[in-house]
């Protein structure tokens, strides 16, 4: 996916050995704007916070990609020292379910996808005591997912966590963009619908 780099980051920046091994570090430089550390954290989990965002907009990929944009600037701006590997994930995945509650409250063009996520909130959380945690949404995710055909599957990939424009999607098989659009939107619908009732059975 796209990121709009904060204006002191680059997206040319090297890694210049930033690891998980010293977690501290890594935060202390990410909360100081530091462009190479931004740049490992974007490498190393870029593809786990997209699928996050995406289960937890339950398929809605308007707001999913909003909220991933929301997640890093929340990591930009608020950033603080954290012990290890397993704690700097829990406070990212908290930005993250805190981006989603703001942007659900915000207007404008976001109005249609905005109105979707708060019927996938009520559907799909509403029985729910706690919002879930990263690995029930993962196997939630990853159980909707199985349940569609080979066709669907790679089509849902391509889309959201390869991020191929639709022209391309739309080149490679000789469908209609509009055609693709109105696929996608029946996936999406299949696999909200599939998760909340997981994210449910789960819960009982």
């Amino acid at each position: 996916m796209h990121v709009d780099f904060p204006p002191a980051l680059s997206p040319d920046a090297g890694l210049h050995g930033f690891t998980f091994a010293d977690v501290p570090q890594l935060c202390t430089a990410l909360r100081a704007g530091d462009q190479s550390a931004f740049r490992f954290l974007h490498e190393q989990w870029n593809q786990r916070i997209l699928r996050y965002c995406f289960a937890l907009a339950g398929g809605n990929d308007t707001l999913a990609m909003d909220c991933v944009q929301a997640t890093y600037l929340r990591i930009f701006k608020q950033m603080r020292p954290l012990p290890d590997e397993a704690a700097l994930w829990h406070w990212i995945a908290c930005a993250a379910r805190s981006a989603a509650a703001d942007l659900h409250r915000v207007g404008g063009r976001y109005r249609r996808a905005l109105a979707r996520f708060a019927d996938w909130l009520h559907f799909g959380f509403g029985r729910l005591s706690e919002p879930p945690e990263e690995n029930d949404l993962f196997a939630a995710l990853d159980r909707a997912l199985a349940t569609l055909d080979d066709d669907e599957r790679l089509l849902l990939e391509a889309r959201y966590f390869r991020r191929v424009s639709l022209e391309q999607i739309a080149r490679e098989t000789g469908a209609s963009i509009r055609a693709i659009e109105g696929r996608l939107a029946r996936i999406r619908d299949r696999l909200r619908h599939t998760i909340a009732t997981s994210l449910r059975s789960q819960n009982t």
